[in-house]
């Protein structure tokens, strides 16, 4: 057994839980075929739950959940998703994961997320974009940019996105203001 041979999410495939595939890729006796993993019976429950009549896989994120209820435009959306990545490329990692540790052991580390080699010129563009993008979000307010960070970046899940009308909250308007911000931001330059 090759114990880093091969990472999965962080971990040696080899001794990764249910892993019933052979090296040759020929599938174990009695194994099934496999299915896409939906989190565990309480997570699915809570993710129904915040999700109240919509599609539990919205849940997932509150932005998510905001384009679900259609307080949001696809595009506003797409905008948020580019700050919190741009955020992660500028600012650092916003969770602790240990799956660049075995990168580095397996000889990947000085690689991005997608395995692909990023340069200075890449990593400084996206640097100015995020710049700019903060920039653009700070100007509509100290709170606005903290409440939208909030829910865009970190992923916190405010109380009023779980009312009906939580749109109509100050918070909400808030984030609704950001999302505008971030939304014309990006949309002055290419993506």
């Amino acid at each position: 057994m090759r114990a880093f041979g091969c990472v999965r999410r962080g971990r040696p495939k080899q001794a990764a839980a249910n892993d019933n595939v052979r090296k040759e890729g020929v599938r174990k006796e009695g194994a099934r075929k496999e299915e896409r993993d939906c989190g565990t019976a309480e997570l699915q429950m809570k993710r129904a739950q915040l999700a109240r009549g919509l599609d539990p896989a919205a849940a997932a994120h509150p932005l998510d959940l905001l384009l679900a209820k259609g307080w949001v435009s696809e595009a506003a959306h797409r905008a948020g998703w580019r700050y919190a990545a741009l955020y992660r490329q500028a600012i650092g990692r916003t969770a602790v994961s240990y799956g660049r540790f075995y990168d580095g052991l397996v000889g990947t580390s000085g690689r991005s997320a997608s395995g692909v080699a990023s340069d200075e010129a890449d990593r400084a563009r996206n640097e100015s974009r995020f710049r700019r993008a903060k920039r653009d979000l700070l100007r509509t307010g100290a709170a606005t940019a903290a409440a939208t960070e909030r829910l865009v970046v970190f992923g916190c899940w405010p109380d009023w996105l779980l009312l009906p009308d939580g749109i109509a909250r100050p918070d909400g308007r808030r984030v609704l203001a950001g999302l505008a911000a971030l939304l014309a931001s990006f949309s002055g330059h290419k993506a």
